[in-house]
């Protein structure tokens, strides 16, 4: 299959990302279910292009706004044409980045210079439409105004703030919200917005206490799959590329299971307890309650409760694989009373995962970034907030209430928990220092006696994530109940 089409394939992908609610990489496989003829390794290359697009269009798309010499009064963009400007511009900024295509073009196309191959074909696409020395003088003056820029004051330009915007490819009110908040604890937020630029990481966890991390590593690299061990979760493991697990014996016995380091840093803030009864308030597929049983050693009480009965199925089957018995699916129905298995006052952890923008994990996702819109964070934070007051009544006294998100949206994150303090004054600030402490992690950015931290990708090199933790005090008394 010619270059040519592959990006064909690649702007059709596009175009149904851009009308559709699910993630890119489930209609990605959709397409390819529907397209048997495309082999192996022109689903590699085309997989990685559509992420790579969906990442950058923002500077893509300001650039054709700017230099297109196309003369029809709309500026009508061609996607071929589009997701091409995005390759130059990823191969004049960060060509590294290209490194895993250039090697399957390699291989693909049987030529000795992948790049120069990729590059040629780019400039014969783009060309037509743009005079190229405007366009490359154009990136360098966007570069040079961002270098010269000083985080530590908000831009008092609505222009500048659009070419920052542009060039790190982030909404102007995201990045605005960051220059709010992130420089007054020293983070810069134009690292945050490109560290979204780049894919994450590909992390797994150990799920049997029978096998330690170094010989699940030991038995990878036997299948020439190299990893490392996460710096911070005592239990992950970085797979450093993409493979299908699905077929190894390791995850289909439930020996391993795949689990971002934010997350597994988000159950171990918990810090759960050998019986501790544990409520996985916002479940989901329940990657968070199956590493709670891991760390139980199956001994505890665990009830996953979420509104989607397909994501408990699939907790149900994932539990199942793993011999957990401990993990209590609860499906929560609109206007439904909760029934026995949640009682109130009665659990000594309670975990409020809470729906949330994405933002946080947007190099696996681009298009959380692009879908957020202000009206949308405020829908958002409401929800947030009644969730986290709804199930904080299911904390036993002394019992501990942890809120987190995969955002790094300040009004999602500090401002929710600080309206939450506001309104109950029977939960108070727990240093997540106590127990990270104790299990031997030393998170950058976590101040002594704080109850919270945000995890930053270009820090933790995590996914984007906010913990929170609290405790519901002992000698509270609701005069209101009275």
């Amino acid at each position: 299959m010619k270059i040519d089409s592959l990006l064909g394939h690649c702007a059709e992908i596009v175009k149904f990302v851009s009308k559709s609610t699910l993630a890119p990489d489930e209609l990605i496989s959709q397409y390819f279910r529907g397209k048997k003829y495309i082999g192996s390794k022109e689903r590699k290359i085309i997989s990685e292009i559509v992420f790579m697009h969906l990442r950058f269009m923002g500077l893509s798309n300001f650039i054709f706004d700017n230099l297109s010499i196309k003369e029809t009064p709309s500026k009508v963009k061609n996607s071929v044409e589009l997701i091409a400007l995005s390759l130059y511009v990823i191969l004049l900024l960060y060509p590294q980045q290209l490194n895993t295509i250039v090697d399957s073009i390699e291989k693909l196309y049987k030529c000795s210079n992948g790049l120069e191959y990729l590059q040629i074909f780019i400039i014969d696409k783009i060309q037509p439409n743009f005079n190229m020395t405007k366009l490359n003088v154009f990136l360098d003056e966007i570069e040079e105004k961002c270098k010269v820029f000083d985080y530590t004051l908000l831009p008092n330009e609505d222009n500048f703030l659009g070419i920052l915007s542009a060039r790190y490819s982030i909404p102007s009110f995201i990045l605005k919200s960051w220059f709010n908040f992130y420089p007054s604890i020293g983070i810069n937020p134009i690292d945050i917005a490109e560290s979204l630029l780049f894919p994450s990481n590909f992390t797994i966890r150990l799920n049997n206490k029978n096998f330690t991390r170094d010989e699940i590593i030991q038995r990878l690299e036997t299948e020439n799959i190299s990893c490392f061990k996460t710096k911070y979760s005592p239990f992950g493991i970085t797979i450093t590329e993409r493979i299908n697990l699905l077929q190894n014996p390791l995850y289909n016995n439930g020996t391993i299971e795949v689990q971002d380091e934010g997350s597994q840093l988000i159950c171990l803030a918990c810090n759960p307890n050998r019986n501790d009864k544990i409520l996985d308030a916002c479940a989901g597929a329940g990657g968070k309650s199956l590493f709670f049983a891991f760390l139980q050693n199956d001994s505890g009480y665990i009830v996953a409760n979420d509104i989607n009965i397909l994501k408990l199925k699939e907790l149900r089957h994932r539990a199942n694989r793993s011999g957990f018995k401990s993990i209590h699916t609860h499906l929560l129905q609109p206007n439904a009373k909760p029934n026995k298995l949640l009682k109130e006052n009665y659990f000594d952890i309670v975990l409020v995962d809470a729906p949330c923008s994405g933002i946080g994990t947007s190099r696996r996702n681009p298009m959380h970034k692009w879908l957020l819109t202000p009206k949308k964070l405020e829908k958002i934070i409401r929800k947030q907030l009644e969730l986290l007051e709804y199930y904080s009544r299911f904390v036993k006294k002394d019992g501990t209430l942890v809120y987190a998100t995969c955002s790094l949206m300040p009004e999602e994150n500090q401002y929710v928990t600080q309206k939450f303090l506001e309104k109950n004054s029977n939960f108070q600030p727990e240093p997540l220092s106590l127990t990270f402490d104790k299990q031997g992690i030393a998170l950058p950015l976590l101040k002594e006696n704080s109850h919270e931290i945000t995890l930053l990708p270009h820090i933790h090199g995590t996914d984007g994530f906010y913990i929170a933790k609290f405790r519901k005090a002992t000698n509270y008394v609701n005069f209101f109940s009275h």
